[in-house]
């Protein structure tokens, strides 16, 4: 039994700052205000997520009710990110006062479930208890009311001892606590059991940690042996990946008191491999369902039809990738973070507020839903948006709601936190977007970075610092490994810099500036070798945005011989696009038939979420 949690800085390799004192223009502002607006300042949607926990209905058996309890957790954790970075007093209270709703739940038992006594433990009533720690621990990282801290950790302790008198080595198998994934999705309690053992101290926690990581996630094998030993999660026996990597989660935090390490192996090669074999063009995993399958071979796939690219998956990995990023240092993470929230994760904004009534079940022919604000699947190949409502399930209104839509804040909450990290020496600077950053220097002095860009629709980032007094310290700055000949100018110098991170260190003044370079063009990326239909598609990319074909502008199903160069770069020019006003981008391609084509930024692709706007980022060459 350890006696002591080892400090959790001292086995990262980077840190995030402990306040959020910055802001960004641009695309992050754009889907904060979206997500305060249509999701955070709805105080009848809490309420609905709330009341499901005094219903307790959750159990009674019909398969698209028996996850709703996951829906209030995974929304409080989202806006207490986001709220963290904007500081909104408005949204705040609003969090607040459910979170003081959802406590006024908790049953005699200390249980705060969607299951009654007599139908817990099953399905995905712990999937959904993980989600109520969740989303109060991470409220209590922006709370100002220690009383309430206080009730809160009272309330979670209660909640975890109902459970750990239960479950355990001589108990009731926690793998066994669901009908779903080998019970993948229960296994995923770690997480906030080893938060709540950081919180308390108390070695019950520990222990019952300590039970969760023996299973090794699943009844037929060990998931973290099979990712030590570097095998891909497509070859593991269960392959659901949302759920898989919310398990790896809580397995790091593990990592973060025990220091062993094998967990911190797994977890790196766990990480890797999803790179390498489970990426898309657009930055999210599985072309079959929601699992992984992999995905990098099968993007180009054309006889599945059913849903791909959740987004759950997006922000989860996004969420995970934050955390091997600090982890590690290697940039390989803040690269895979841009790659998917420019893409996979802004692509799922419902910015055109499209209502689709899902009458999947016959309980809800009537239903009648407000408009979702996240799509939950994502096309490559020529196909539409909003297809389906993933997560879906009726809830006590008769209206109805989702998983995808109910963790998309989370999304925007990663970018802020990784935007500017700490080092021993300095900083490390990942996101570029017009704004500012207020950082502490390594003596303790205020720094202020000032950011003038039009990134990501221009390579060019300059920043000036302001600086209390002069000081000597490091900055390393984010080349994208989509990058070709970038620069830096600091102090009347310019260097060539390759792709990773750039590190100045200098004694700063205060008003220095330093110039980032980092050239963008329209280039061809063919599929990875080995991939489906490999000679008969290429993607387009400008900079961090992969480029679409939208029907609107571009048939997605026609034959699209763009002419490149030798190196792939493609001479388009910036176009007006009239018939897409919310097109963030439009380029003009050229064709060897000696016709041109407009391509879009995928993330403004696909917006009516019908045939109207079918779209594709894979395009066809043959």
């Amino acid at each position: 039994m350890i006696k002591k949690i080892i400090p959790e800085k001292d086995l990262k390799t980077l840190n995030k700052t402990q306040e959020l004192d910055m802001f960004f223009e641009g695309t992050l502002k754009e889907s904060i205000d979206f997500i305060e607006r249509n999701q955070l300042y709805d105080v009848a949607l809490w309420k609905k997520f709330v009341d499901i926990f005094r219903a307790k209905d959750d159990g009674r058996g019909d398969w698209y009710v028996t996850w709703r309890s996951e829906f209030w957790g995974k929304m409080m954790r989202g806006g207490s990110m986001v709220t963290r970075y904007t500081g909104n007093e408005e949204i705040y209270e609003i969090l607040e006062n459910s979170i003081r709703d959802i406590l006024s739940t908790e049953d005699e038992f200390g249980r705060i479930s969607g299951y009654r006594p007599r139908e817990q433990f099953n399905f995905w009533d712990l999937w959904g208890r993980k989600y109520v720690m969740l989303g109060l621990m991470y409220f209590m990282e922006i709370s100002k009311d220690e009383e309430l801290n206080k009730q809160i950790i009272a309330s979670m302790s209660r909640q975890a001892d109902y459970i750990i008198d239960r479950i355990g080595a001589d108990k009731l198998d926690i793998r066994r606590c669901s009908k779903h994934w080998e019970g993948l999705n229960s296994c995923s309690i770690l997480e906030p059991i080893v938060r709540l053992y950081r919180l308390t101290g108390n070695k019950k926690y520990f222990e019952f940690a300590e039970y969760i990581i023996s299973t090794g996630f699943i009844l037929s094998d060990n998931l973290i042996e099979l990712a030590y030993n570097d095998v891909s999660p497509h070859d593991f026996p269960v392959v659901k990946a949302y759920e898989m990597m919310s398990c790896f989660e809580g397995l790091l935090q593990f990592y973060y008191i025990t220091g062993i390490d094998k967990y911190k192996t797994a977890l790196i090669n766990f990480g890797k491999n999803i790179i390498d074999t489970e990426f898309s063009i657009i930055g999210c995993s599985g072309c079959t369902h929601e699992l992984f399958d992999h995905t990098a071979v099968r993007q180009t796939q054309t006889d599945y039809e059913g849903i791909i690219q959740e987004t759950c998956v997006t922000v989860t990995w996004m969420k995970f990738a934050s955390q091997l990023l600090e982890l590690t240092g290697d940039v390989k993470y803040a690269d895979k973070i841009e790659q998917s929230f420019y893409n996979a994760y802004r692509g799922s904004f419902n910015t055109q507020r499209i209502i689709k009534n899902d009458k999947r079940h016959k309980d809800a022919l009537n239903t009648f839903s407000g408009v979702m604000p996240f799509d939950s699947y994502s096309p490559l190949v020529a196909d539409t948006r909003g297809r389906q409502t993933g997560g879906y399930n009726v809830l006590l209104d008769n209206t109805y709601y989702g998983c995808c839509a109910c963790i998309g804040s989370a999304g925007a909450g990663v970018i802020p936190e990784i935007a500017l990290l700490n080092k021993k020496d300095g900083f490390v600077i990942n996101y570029y977007e017009k704004g500012y950053i207020n950082a502490v220097t390594p003596n303790g002095s205020a720094l202020k970075l000032i950011i003038d860009t039009s990134y990501p629709y221009n390579g060019t980032v300059k920043f000036t610092l302001e600086l209390e007094q002069s000081e000597e310290f490091e900055i390393s700055f984010r080349i994208p490994a989509w990058c070709d000949g970038a620069t830096i100018t600091c102090k009347g110098k310019t260097d060539a810099v390759d792709t990773g991170y750039a590190n100045l260190k200098a004694v700063w003044d205060s008003s220095d500036e330093i110039t980032l370079e980092l050239p963008m063009k329209v280039k061809r990326v063919l599929p990875p070798e080995g991939a489906v239909n490999r000679n008969i598609f290429a993607a387009y990319t400008y900079g961090p945005l992969v480029l679409a074909a939208d029907k609107r502008v571009t048939n997605p199903d026609a034959v699209l011989e763009v002419v490149c160069d030798d190196s792939g770069f493609v001479d388009a020019k910036v176009v007006d696009c009239p018939e897409i006003k919310d097109a963030h981008i439009c380029f003009e391609v050229p064709l060897k038939s000696g016709k041109t084509a407009r391509l879009i930024d995928y993330a403004s692709a696909g917006k009516t979420w019908n045939d109207a706007s079918r779209l594709a980022a894979w395009l066809r060459i043959k």
